[in-house]
């Protein structure tokens, strides 16, 4: 429980560098009128912090897998959403693969002008929190997921908590995990899990074949070197496959 509550608390803690979205002009976010809702933006160099791990390790971690940002508590049923670079003289579209997830372009001028991501949502009033990192291997089943994946997004998304410096140090400290590698810890459902129910995780590689019941104490863990890069995760509820 320890390390879920810590691994929630880097995916959705109120954001630093979100914070200085006051000044985002807030026409720029419309299905939220209620006073004081923020706008949903952050740093375009705070998203390229995990960009750039995702670069650097796909390699070997996860070879032709692509990376997304997926937006923070928006319904995937929810259309109509739209992510922009905005700088001083541009608004640049971003290509998104869903209602809820979009990916980074590369834009040397955006980091150099500290450009905003901005979504035309707003946060919850009261909330500021990171977009989710997704990393997807091509060719895999709806549903399935790749543990080499799972790996290199927990990576990247923690690569962009330590970007906020202080605030992340006191998160590890509150939640005593200080000094830790903090993925190393997390279990394999604590990235990317399904959004609906399920009751049991299958880790599967090779002739191999792990079925454990979600409710158990001490899920395979990321770190697990049992399991290599490759190995696959599915759910069930009620014995039917979840996607």
């Amino acid at each position: 429980m320890r390390i879920k509550f810590c691994f929630i608390l880097l995916a959705l803690a109120g954001s630093v560098q979100a914070a200085g979205t006051d000044g985002v002009d807030r026409q720029l976010a419309t299905d939220d009128a209620r006073s004081g809702a923020n706008p949903m933006a952050w740093r375009y160099r705070l998203l390229q912090t995990a960009q750039d791990v995702f670069e650097e390790r796909a390699a070997a971690q996860a070879p032709g897998a692509a990376l997304s940002f997926r937006l923070p508590k928006v319904d995937p049923a929810q259309a109509g959403s739209q992510v922009e670079i905005v700088r001083a003289d541009k608004r640049i579209p971003l290509p998104m693969d869903s209602n809820v997830s979009f990916a980074l372009v590369a834009d040397a001028q955006a980091a150099q002008d500290d450009a905003m991501v901005v979504v035309n949502r707003n946060f919850r009033k009261g909330h500021v929190n990171h977009p989710l990192v997704q990393v997807r291997s091509p060719g895999l089943p709806e549903g399935v997921k790749r543990m080499g994946d799972l790996r290199l997004a927990c990576e990247a998304q923690i690569a962009m908590a330590k970007a906020e410096g202080l605030k992340f140090r006191a998160m590890l400290v509150t939640a005593s995990l200080f000094g830790l590698d903090v993925c190393d810890k997390l279990e394999v459902n604590d990235i990317d899990a399904p959004p609906g129910p399920y009751d049991t995780v299958t880790i599967e590689e090779g002739g191999r074949r792990l079925v454990q019941l979600a409710t158990q104490e001490n899920l395979t863990r990321l770190s697990d070197k049992d399991w290599s890069d490759n190995a696959r995760i599915s759910y069930t509820f009620n014995g039917q496959a979840v996607q």
